[in-house]
């Protein structure tokens, strides 16, 4: 059996956790026994079913509060386990997994980027601290991964990633998430929002995903559309939550606005939806955008979002300065046809199970040491 270590950071509902934790989800129980260390504080959803699995999580604090012992933890941890591949997904601190692991000689070590560049203001510390870490990443990564080109160039490098990285596409469940008419009505019926026009958005509730914006937007919206309510799924911190919360009461259309948490079915949610808004403020390639494309969602995501994310016809780019622009497109979007956008997807190479596939045969081209 091979050991695998996926240091993910968190396991909490969001993207690139959940891309994170399919790769136990998805691989041979015969052939791969999967570790994944997650930071104290942050939410974990996934790990009963990793456990489940056979899989352990393994709770750590977190690097910043004290990165010598955290380094000693993470290198007493690899060689008690003798790894055959770290797999990390924490940005800019995989430098500091990948050069421990190198020290303990597990012979693949992947550094995985799912996001790009900000449009925030970075300080010059924080760029000192990106630009040692990428050079770190560079010395002790044997392969690295990123969900989109851009994403895999912010990360590493144009040069870097041309040399050593690869794309591995965000998989999906495409039987899951493909549209039903069925369960339509059912949510609809069940959650009272028959004659409602639904405008959805799932997402980590953080600042980078921008969901005061879609509040901003609600009260002329419903000036032009009485029956429109905004749908938010995702949970975040507290202190995020606490802050939107007091942006949604400070809101004329308050009322029409709804936060539904942490939800485990996503994909019976979308089968609700009219519309899919996604203002996020940076991004890689967003695996709740890929989602809402196989479920047949008309999908209106702002220009800071890269191009990758763009796989149907059903997407359509919006500025995020230009108020009218977004009310305009959100308010004209109409489901056509969305049984047929799961097939598309799957055909774009979007299946978990084939995105997974790539990870395992780099983890087993990985030398078994003695």
């Amino acid at each position: 059996m091979r050991r695998i270590l996926i240091i993910s950071g968190g396991l909490q509902i969001g993207g690139a956790e959940r891309v994170a934790a399919n790769i136990s989800r998805y691989a041979p129980k015969d052939e791969f026994v999967f570790d994944y260390i997650v930071f104290e504080g942050i939410e974990n959803v996934y790990g009963a079913e990793i456990e489940s699995d056979g899989g352990r999580v393994i709770t750590l604090p977190s690097p910043a509060k004290g990165y010598l012992k955290y380094i000693r933890t993470l290198r007493t941890l690899i060689a008690e386990n003798k790894y055959v591949a770290v797999h990390s997904h924490t940005m800019f601190n995989s430098g500091i997994n990948l050069a421990v692991a190198k020290l303990c000689g597990v012979p693949c070590r992947v550094a995985h980027s799912h996001t790009t560049k900000t449009e925030i203001r970075t300080s010059a510390t924080q760029k000192i601290y990106e630009s040692f870490m990428r050079a770190l990443i560079r010395v002790s990564a044997t392969k690295l991964l990123a969900c989109g080109v851009a994403a895999g160039e912010w990360m590493f490098g144009k040069r870097t990633f041309t040399r050593k990285g690869a794309v591995v596409l965000n998989g999906i469940d495409t039987k899951a998430f493909t549209f039903s008419g069925e369960l339509r009505k059912k949510m609809r019926s069940s959650l009272k929002w028959e004659s409602d026009y639904i405008i959805g958005h799932a997402g980590s509730i953080i600042p980078l995903k921008n969901q005061a914006f879609l509040i901003k937007l609600m009260p002329q919206i419903i000036k032009k559309n009485p029956n429109a309510r905004l749908v938010l799924l995702g949970s975040g911190d507290e202190e995020n939550e606490t802050t939107l919360n007091e942006c949604i009461k400070k809101s004329a259309a308050k009322e029409r606005i709804t936060m539904c948490g942490a939800v485990m079915n996503v994909n019976e949610y979308l089968n609700a939806f009219d519309v899919f808004v996604f203002p996020s403020l940076r991004e890689g390639t967003p695996l709740a955008l890929l989602e809402a494309q196989t479920n047949g969602l008309p999908c209106v995501m702002s220009e800071r979002v890269p191009d990758d994310a763009i796989v149907t016809d059903l997407v359509r780019k919006a500025t995020l300065g230009n108020e009218t622009e977004w009310i305009d497109a959100i308010l004209d979007s109409r489901r056509t046809n969305p049984e047929i956008y799961a097939e598309i997807m799957e055909k774009n190479g979007y299946d978990s199970e084939r995105s997974c596939a790539i990870i395992y045969d780099l983890y087993r081209r990985a030398e078994i040491r003695e």
